[in-house]
């Protein structure tokens, strides 16, 4: 599972964001925030979660869930993290669940025009 700093990371990588001010410019939040974030282990508000989601192209739930099991983490709250665990796991399963349902019936398609027992 990756920590919200790995989602940043990719972000910047994508936009060629080299510096913690470029990523602070790029997600529209303070350079002082960015430098939370990243020295002091900060996790991400629910915002700034959905913008780094927006520009990986994947679910901000995602985001959102890690943030929380970090808080929960950082505040000794067992349960709260479990729970939290629990959706993101949700969130991730689903999005590869939706994507193998879309492939399905081409992959049957595809199956009946190769198959040479068929």
């Amino acid at each position: 599972m990756n920590k919200t700093l790995d989602y940043i990371d990719q972000l910047a990588a994508l936009k060629g964001w080299e510096t913690d001010y470029q990523i602070a410019k790029g997600l529209g939040i303070k350079t002082p925030t960015m430098t939370r974030y990243r020295r002091h282990g900060g996790t991400l508000d629910n915002d700034t979660a959905w913008k780094v989601a927006e520009g990986l192209g994947i679910d901000a739930m995602e985001i959102i869930a890690a943030a929380e099991i970090e808080r929960a983490e950082r505040a000794d709250n067992t349960e709260k993290a479990a729970v939290w665990k629990r959706r993101f796991q949700a969130v991730s399963h689903s999005a590869a669940t939706i994507f193998g349902l879309i492939a399905l019936p081409y992959g049957i398609w595809l199956t009946d025009r190769l198959c040479i027992l068929c």
